[in-house]
Order: structure tokens, then sequence, then C-alpha cells
């Protein structure tokens, strides 16, 4: 059970960055409409990260195990893309923000993987 409690507070900090994140840099800014596709993956990945920390804190079972699985496996494709593609930008805050975000979510998931494998048993 504390390692699914770990990994439900990762997903709230890896969620509560990406709701940051939107509301401080794009809507903050103005750039919502700049960069929609950034915007709506920031948005989805908020709700969904904090979605998934709160049934891991709240209610865990062996079904939201697997979608933290799979989520982890998402977040890696959609942030660490991001994190590798701003690597040769000129700027180091897309970079920081996009590698914090994919460390925390990955973590997560590995966290959730470990906790709720098979033989373990889930409230």
């Amino acid at each position: 059970m504390p390692g699914l409690r770990t990994a439900g507070a990762l997903w709230m900090t890896a969620g509560a960055i990406c709701a940051g994140l939107l509301i401080v840099v794009f809507v903050g800014e103005n750039l919502l409409a700049q960069n929609p596709g950034l915007s709506a993956l920031l948005l989805g990945g908020a709700v969904a990260a904090l979605l998934t920390g709160a049934l891991l804190l709240a209610r865990p079972s062996l079904g939201v195990v697997r979608g933290s699985s799979v989520l982890g496996l998402a977040w890696l494709l959609g942030f660490g893309s991001l994190a590798v593609t701003a690597l040769n930008g000129p700027e180091t805050g897309p970079m920081l923000s996009s590698s914090l975000i994919a460390g925390f979510g990955v973590a997560a998931a590995l966290v959730t993987f470990r906790a709720g494998r098979p033989g373990r048993r889930l409230a």
C-alpha cells in the first residue's frame, strides 16, 4: 500500500506541474492559440495524472494499477518526445519543464507497477 500512495502522490505532482505550466505560461502569456496541440497535451496530461493520482490515493485497485502503467507509457511517448525535441532548442525552459513532467509521470508509473505486481494484495 505505501508504494501505491507514493505513486499517487507522484501522479498528483505531475498533474499539478502540467496544470501550473498550462495556467502560468500558456494562459498567463496568452499563448493558447499559438500552440493549441501543446496546450491540449498539457490539459489532457493534467486531467489524466490528477485523476489517476486521486484514484491511487483513494481507491487503489488492479484496474487503476494497469491504467497507471498504460498512462505511464503514453506519458513517456508524449512528454518524453517533447523533452528530446527541446534539447536542441536555444532556451532551457521548455527542456526543463518537459523533462520534469516526463520524469514525474514515468516514475509514478514505475512505482505503481512495482507496488501492484502480481502476488501482492491490493485493497
